[in-house]
């Protein structure tokens, strides 16, 4: 019998993860948006396999839980300010999901509740974090003892332009929380907070068959679970652009260019960010058949059997021209498909509200994942480096 797998959104991931669900006939795929055109594109590419509705209210978490209930398997693809809610709607309707969601609520909150209704709901699965803090939970548990955590990530266009160098590839709204957002780190044990865009530093990698172009790496609140469910003293996370964003992203945010509060401009309220998301999104729209890139490299550091071992794993990938999926929607939707996946087929069966890294605990969930992303010509680089 076919599982029933109900997809929230139909962005740039969300399509992406649907259609992968939907090529598989093991599962029957629906899929809910407002937007009606871009609903039948994903059902057009998917030679008409995929449902669409577009009757489902992702504010209203009763619209929701009706939507899903009955289903075995919900995937989340909503904007992070409508994430948190989602997530308890969906665990009422007592079904399993996996989630990439961004919300800056901790989803960890409805934990409980998951375990009441015995649901197992992954959270973050997409890039960094994601399929990053998988592996940083299969190093961790691998170590007899972890020292740091350290990893850089990026989504960036192969032909920058100015004035942005940057093309967008996942939720604006959530782009610019990347920047305003004050940024967590750890450090010899203790968790502090620090203005993201702080920390600025050139970073340039030498991976054998990755050409990388320089790069800056500054501070982001990426880490999020990683300061709390690992046993890393020190975790640090460094987001990458091209060379000199971090100053005009900190000089635009110190004019309140991306405050959320309106102002008067000229007897009409205007909220800052509205004004440069009209304004600037359009410029970093993606472009159809544009190339852009995903990068991200994890070092883990401890001691192993006396040893002191460093875990690196390296992720590069380019849109795929073939399929026109770009390479964020890839290496975002994939992992959480393919944990959504583990989850259906009974692999991930672990009730309450989980974080990617858990998954690490789990080798052969680690393997079967890492075996999946190749599938998808989605390759992760890996090493382990005595110090």
């Amino acid at each position: 019998m076919k599982k029933k797998v109900t997809v929230l959104g139909n962005g740039l991931v969300g399509s992406v993860m649907a259609l992968d669900l939907a090529a598989d006939e093991k599962y029957e795929v629906t899929v809910c948006d407002l937007n009606a055109a871009g609903l039948e594109k994903t059902k057009k590419d998917s030679g008409g396999r995929i449902a669409v509705r577009t009757d489902v209210d992702f504010a209203s978490p009763q619209s929701i839980s009706d939507a899903v209930k009955g289903q075995d398997l919900v995937i989340g693809s909503v904007p992070g300010s409508l994430g948190f809610a989602m997530v308890g709607a969906v665990i009422r309707a007592g079904v399993d999901m996996s989630d990439i969601s961004f919300m800056g609520e901790d989803y960890r909150e409805w934990d409980a509740e998951a375990k009441k209704y015995g649901v197992t709901t992954f959270e973050d699965v997409g890039v960094a974090p994601g399929s990053s803090s998988v592996l940083i939970g299969y190093a961790c548990d691998m170590l007899d003892e972890v020292e740091d955590v350290t990893y850089y990530v990026t989504g960036l266009p192969t032909k920058p332009e100015e004035p942005f160098n940057y093309k967008l590839v996942f939720s604006p709204d959530d782009l610019i929380e990347e920047y305003v957002r004050p940024a967590r780190t750890k450090k010899d044990g203790k968790v502090i907070t620090i203005p993201a865009l702080s920390g600025c530093k050139p970073v340039h990698f030498d991976i054998p068959g990755i050409a990388l172009p320089e790069m800056e790496g500054f501070f982001t609140d990426g880490s999020r679970t990683l300061l709390d469910t690992i046993p890393s003293p020190n975790v640090t996370e460094y987001t990458l652009r091209y060379p000199g964003t971090a100053a005009r992203m900190e000089f635009l945010r110190e004019v309140g260019i991306f405050d959320l509060d309106p102002v008067d401009v000229k007897g009409t309220q205007v909220k800052p960010r509205d004004l440069f998301g009209a304004l600037a999104y359009p410029k970093m729209k993606l472009n159809p058949g544009e190339n852009e890139f995903t990068f991200y490299h994890v070092e883990v550091t401890g001691k192993k059997d006396g040893k002191r071992l460093q875990y690196q794993y390296s992720l590069y990938d380019e849109r795929d021209m073939k399929t026109g999926y770009p390479s964020m929607s890839r290496t975002t939707g994939f992992p959480c498909v393919i944990v959504g996946r583990l989850i259906a087929e009974g692999i991930l069966k672990m009730p309450g509200v989980n974080p990617p890294e858990a998954v690490g605990k789990n080798h052969k969930a680690v393997e079967m994942f890492i075996d999946e992303l190749k599938k998808r010509n989605v390759k992760i680089h890996h090493k382990i480096v005595e110090l």
